[in-house]
């Protein structure tokens, strides 16, 4: 009797009597096709209202993403790809697995002839299967090495082709009597050739290509790829969970998590927490009602009112952006809930800073947003997934169809399988506070935003401060707000050069542009000055302390940060110093942040402050001195968006003091030399002012120098290789794109915590919430890959990472790595 085929690889010494469920290809083959039948089911409506598709296309979308299912690992069964699996995890496959999918089902004769009732979406279905690794175009090559058998004729074989018909209600399929090879060519003695097979599948997808002109048609194509790579992953996840086929359900999954729906209640909850959170009177607190004398400004009724479905809000830090973008999601649940959509969730973007992506949970924090909320109930105890062997794990790098050395193959494969249960941990969260590339990135083919796709086709969408988007995001951007016009987006910034301006509205003219209060924008509010260096700044923020005035100083990288707060403390033993950057657990984070505000609240009581880029989106404070490192022209926008915030026109107060602390060269990091440059220009402009500065004087000054040549949507919608553009990108050829990288860091669990929660625990995984409370962020290097791992997150050993913190005093600079 032959050994079973297998998809993915299992520990023997977990499983002696034989492979698991999750393991068989059988089992793996039927878990792809039932989530992406469940996927249709669930969310394919909102899929194509979001894509401005048809309804009436839902039946033939459904077949064509189940037929992707189906095709994706049938290519699995061959001899490389076992040998990889059993025990032989760093054999060099002559072909892919995926693409010996394309093979049999795109040239095979036997299996093209059973498939023919399903010729009108075969090439479609096609295309999804050969890119759910993302990793076939016409570059996608063959290695060196002798040929490969496809066991045709296993038992397990004829089963997968015997499922796959019921299914799909085809006929009896082909039955091979014998297993057959391939090899590079015919000259290997091999029954066919990858070389020719590869060449002929490319000239006939190339040739099909001219049928896809219409966006509409490549916007199909690209759904039914998501969502199989999505599908993929969400069978991998929830089979290694529960082992066992009889343990789970992939509908129920599926079903539960992406019908999870945000309400209008909850939201109204949400700012009615917020509001009492800043009143400041005697009133009790009573959430069902906003405090006494508060009310929304116009500003924020305008934005909650617009009737488009894309809008955009203009208007400067302090303006009150945030609660207007919570109102304005509020009436999107509304009208949801009358619309009856299964599920409905916030997406609230932000741009990163390219150093951490750790920030963005303190602006949950800041915002006062229940945890419950924001933190998925359900997805994110998937804390592994069914593997096979790190080469196969997609690179959002892309590898030309070549090999990565082990190390960094190893650091692929860790980072695949975090980004996908993160992904998959958007599916139920009601409120995901992310990156702006989580969904922008699916535009570039990027890992986390394909198997997000499900929640996003669900979501109302802000995306805030898009000013800091570099013109390669902003394409991805316009790209998006293209193709997927039944999507409500909300835009934010404090200001948008005019190119810029001019792009939004020739890709959606129905753009709906609120502009900020002018008396706030108006009000002069900063006097800039150039320190000559770090040590230069003391002396004023010694008279800023003893006259009980507030003191920010941001700098641009937590060692520098953990630096000036030793310094600090020591200097001024009487006043409350802290430092705040991403370097400390969630639970410690969130105490700090709230010790931060209630000293910064204190009138007459000095403060001192020290944080990293952090500052710039999740501190609601207002200092009385800001210092700060050069940075990039947004980032000090939103630097100077935290001095002399609570002045209004009625209460204006006097201009305060920022002080610009200059970089060397080979300080500049994690900002570009163009950046740093274009910020000197930019301060110099402001300078020659003469006077005081307010925030349209930023943003108009930022438009003067940012560039004003007009975007390129030609070469934007090229480069989104997830639509892509016939004869040029996307379609058939599925790789990662550009996009930016995730980031300097890793998530990690620190040892002693691991072993407190197992003396009072035991062996049972952490749940959800312990783990969001203890995680730490700390620089990424080779040593992680080889730590122990508990539900997902790498275990930090003591002997490796020092973390500093007093919980009696709450004092304390975070974690580091031990100095060797």
């Amino acid at each position: 009797m032959r050994s079973p085929l297998l998809a993915k690889s299992y520990d023997r010494k977990d499983f002696k009597h034989g492979p698991p469920d999750f393991a068989l290809l059988t089992q793996h083959s039927r878990d792809v096709a039932a989530a992406c039948r469940a996927l249709a089911d669930v969310i394919g409506p909102a899929a194509l209202e979001a894509a401005a598709l048809d309804a009436g296309e839902l039946e033939r979308f459904a077949t064509t993403l189940r037929l992707c299912g189906w095709m994706q690992d049938v290519g699995k069964a061959n001899s490389d790809f076992q040998a990889m699996v059993h025990d032989q995890p760093q054999i060099e496959q002559l072909v892919r697995h995926e693409t010996i999918s394309g093979f049999l089902v795109w040239l095979d004769p036997a299996i093209r002839r059973w498939l023919a009732p399903m010729e009108e979406l075969l090439m479609v279905a096609t295309w999804g299967a050969l890119g759910h690794h993302r990793k076939f175009d016409d570059q996608a090559c063959m290695n060196q090495g002798a040929a490969l058998t496809v066991h045709a004729a296993h038992e397990d074989f004829a089963t997968l082709l015997r499922d796959m018909a019921a299914d799909l209600g085809l006929p009896a399929p082909p039955r091979f009597e014998r297993d057959f090879t391939i090899g590079r060519s015919r000259r290997d003695g091999a029954d066919r050739a990858a070389g020719p097979m590869r060449q002929q599948m490319v000239d006939d997808f190339r040739e099909a290509e001219a049928d896809f002109e219409d966006e509409r048609l490549r916007r199909f194509v690209a759904l039914v790829k998501g969502l199989g790579i999505a599908a993929d992953v969400a069978a991998s996840a929830v089979a290694r969970r529960h082992v066992m086929a009889a343990r789970y359900s992939l509908p129920e999954f599926i079903a539960r998590s992406l019908s999870t729906r945000l309400t209008r209640s909850e939201l109204t909850g949400l700012v009615h927490r917020w509001a009492w959170k800043t009143y400041d009177g005697r009133a009790p607190v009573d959430l069902s009602q906003l405090p006494p004398g508060f009310g929304y400004r116009p500003f924020q009724e305008h934005v909650a009112a617009s009737p488009s479905r894309l809008t955009l809000a203009e208007a400067g830090c302090g303006s009150g952006k945030s609660v207007a973008a919570y109102l304005w999601a509020r009436e999107w649940c509304a009208r949801r809930e009358i619309s009856g959509a299964p599920g409905f969730r916030l997406f609230f973007c932000l741009p990163t800073t390219g150093t951490t992506t750790e920030h963005f949970k303190d602006y949950a924090l800041e915002a006062d947003v229940p945890a419950e909320l924001v933190h998925s109930r359900a997805s994110v105890d998937l804390h592994t997934l069914a593997t096979t062997a790190e080469q196969e794990e997609d690179d959002d790098a892309g590898d030309g169809g070549g090999r990565s050395n082990g190390a960094a193959s190893a650091k692929n494969a860790l980072r695949a399988e975090r980004d996908k249960i993160e992904a998959l941990a958007l599916w139920d969260a009601r409120i995901a506070v992310t990156t702006a590339d989580t969904v922008l990135g699916l535009m570039a083919n990027a890992r986390r935003a394909l198997c997000a796709l499900p929640a996003i086709v669900q979501s109302a969408i802000v995306f805030d401060e898009i000013h800091a988007f570099d013109d390669h995001l902003f394409g991805h951007l316009l790209v998006f707000l293209k193709n997927f016009p039944g999507i409500p987006v909300l835009l934010m910034t404090a200001s948008l050069p005019e190119a810029r301006r001019r792009a939004l509205a020739e890709v959606r003219p129905d753009v709906h542009v609120v502009p900020g209060p002018a008396d706030l924008e108006t009000l002069p509010r900063y006097c800039l000055a150039e320190a000559e260096s770090s040590e230069a700044c003391w002396p004023e923020i010694d008279d800023c302390l003893r006259g009980g005035g507030k003191v920010l100083w941001v700098r641009n990288r937590v060692e520098w940060a953990n630096a000036v707060y030793r310094k600090a403390i020591g200097r001024f033993p009487e006043v409350g110093v802290d430092v705040y950057h991403s370097r400390l657990r969630y639970r410690d984070r969130s105490r700090r942040h709230r010790r931060v505000i209630d000293r910064f609240k204190r009138a007459g009581m000095p403060a001192f402050l020290v944080a990293t880029q952090v500052a710039e989106m999740s501190l609601d404070l207002s200092a009385d001195l800001l210092v700060t490192d050069e940075a990039s022209v947004p980032a000090l926008i939103q630097r100077l968006g935290r001095l002399n915030r609570r002045a209004t026109p009625t209460s204006p107060g006097s201009p305060k003091r920022a002080l610009i602390v200059p970089v060397t060269a080979n300080e500049a990091l994690p900002y570009g030399a163009e950046e740093i440059e274009a910020s000197r220009v930019w301060r110099s402009n402001l300078a020659k002012l003469g006077r005081a500065l307010h925030q349209r004087d930023l943003s108009e000054q930022f438009a003067s120098v940012a560039s004003a040549h007009a975007i390129d949507y030609a070469a934007a919608e090229e480069a989104a290789v997830f639509l892509g553009v016939p004869e040029r990108s996307g379609l058939w050829r599925t790789r990662p794109g550009s996009t930016r990288g995730a980031g300097y860091t890793v998530t990690v669990l620190l040892a002693r915590d691991v072993a407190a929660h197992r003396r009072d625990h035991g062996d049972s995984v952490p749940a959800a919430e312990w783990l969001r409370e203890h995680e730490v962020a700390i620089p990424i290097k080779q040593a992680v890959l080889g730590w122990p791992r508990v539900a997902g997150l790498p275990v930090a050993p003591e002997d490796a990472v020092v973390y500093d913190y007093d919980e009696s005093t709450g004092e304390g600079t975070g974690a580091r790595w031990r100095e060797s």
